[in-house]
C-alpha cells in the first residue's frame, strides 16, 4: 500500500505564510495520526526565516511530540541553500523523525552531501529534487554514481510548478529506476487539475509515497488534497480531515484563497513559479502573451 505523507504545514503554509496556531497544527497532526497517515511533515527548518513553522526546531516542537505514536512519522524539511548542520540535533536528541532534504536540480550534489550528513545523525533522510521537468541527463548522471543512494528512505520527485500529465509520469520513474532508486515518491501541485490524476498514476507506477495537504492548501493551484486521497484510496474514513476543514481550513481559505485560477492556469502551462503570475495587474490574455 501506497504511504501517505501529509505536508500540509510545509508546503500548505506558502499559502498563508505559514501563520499556523499551534492549535491548528495539532489538530491536524492528531487527525492524521487518527487516519493512519505515514508521515506528517510539520514545517521547514530555515535559518533566516521568522515564522515558526518556517523555520520549526526541536525546542518548539514540545506541544507537538508528545502526542507522538508510533504510526505517523515527524518530519522537516530543509531546502539545499538554508541548510546549516547546526540546526540538527542528533536524531536520539530530536522529536523529529526524519528530514526531508529539497534540492534545485542544479544542487543536486548539494542535497545528497546534506542527506549524508543528516543520516550520519541518525535521522531517516528522503531526498526531494524541485520542478522534475528541468531535469537533463547530466543531472541522472549524478544520480546514477552516487554510492550512498541506499540511505534514503526514497527519492521524491516535485512537479514544483504543476505542469505534468499523467502519461508522462512514468518517464521519470523509469529513469529514476535506472539510476538505482527502488523507493520512489512524488509531490504533485494542482495548477493544471492534475494533481490526482497525476498521483494515481505514480500509484500505478509503484510509488513509494504520494504528498498532499488538508483541502489541497497550497501556493498557486494548491495541492492533491488530501482527504480525496485517503477517501478514494483506503479503508480509512476521511471524516476526521473533514471535520478538521470545517473548523480550521475553511476559515484560513476564506483569508487566503488557493486552488483553480486563471494565474495557476499559466503558471502550470508555461511551466513558471506561480509567483511570476500572482497579483499581476494585467488581462489573462495579455500575461500569457507577456509571459512568453
Amino acid at each position: 500500500m501506497v504511504k501517505i505523507l501529509d505536508c500540509t504545514i510545509r508546503d500548505g503554509g506558502y499559502a498563508n505564510s505559514w501563520d499556523f496556531s499551534d492549535e491548528c497544527v495539532l489538530a491536524t497532526f492528531l487527525t492524521a495520526q487518527r487516519s493512519n497517515v505515514d508521515y506528517f511533515e510539520v514545517g521547514y527548518r530555515k535559518k533566516n526565516a521568522v515564522r515558526k513553522f518556517e523555520r520549526i526546531t526541536d525546542d518548539k516542537l514540545d506541544f507537538l511530540s508528545c502526542y507522538k505514536n508510533n504510526r505517523t512519522k515527524l518530519l522537516v524539511m530543509v531546502n539545499e541553500l538554508e541548510y546549516d548542520a547546526r540546526m540538527f540535533n542528533d536524531a536520539e536528541n530530536s522529536p523529529v523523525d526524519g528530514v526531508r532534504v529539497a534540492c534545485h536540480v542544479p544542487e543536486i550534489k548539494i542535497g545528497i552531501n546534506i542527506c549524508e550528513e543528516l543520516k550520519d545523525k541518525g535521522y531517516e533522510v528522503f531526498l526531494n529534487i524541485m520542478n522534475i521537468p528541468q531535469i537533463e541527463e547530466k543531472y541522472y548522471k549524478i544520480l546514477s554514481d552516487w554510492k550512498r543512494k541506499d540511505i534514503i528512505t526514497s527519492l521524491c520527485f516535485a512537479d514544483s510548478f504543476g505542469v505534468l500529465v499523467p502519461s508522462r509520469i512514468p518517464e521519470y520513474f523509469e529513469k529514476l529506476r535506472a539510476c538505482g532508486f527502488e523507493k520512489i515518491s512524488i509531490h504533485t501541485h494542482n495548477n493544471l487539475q492534475m494533481a490526482f490524476a497525476n498521483s494515481l498514476k505514480a500509484i500505478e507506477c509503484g510509488a513509494y509515497s504520494v504528498d498532499a495537504t488538508v483541502y489541497g492548501m497550497g501556493r498557486g493551484g494548491g495541492n492533491l488534497p488530501i482527504e480525496l486521497i485517503i477517501g478514494y484510496l483506503r479503508e480509512t474514513s476521511p471524516e476526521y480531515y473533514l471535520n478538521l476543514i470545517e473548523k480550521y481550513y475553511l476559515p484560513i481559505y476564506k483569508q487566503h484563497d488557493w486552488g483553480y485560477s486563471v494565474p495557476a492556469l499559466i503558471s502550470g502551462l508555461k511551466n513558471i513559479h506561480p509567483n511570476k503570475t500572482h497579483d499581476i495587474n494585467m488581462n489573462f490574455s495579455r500575461m500569457w502573451n507577456e509571459l512568453g
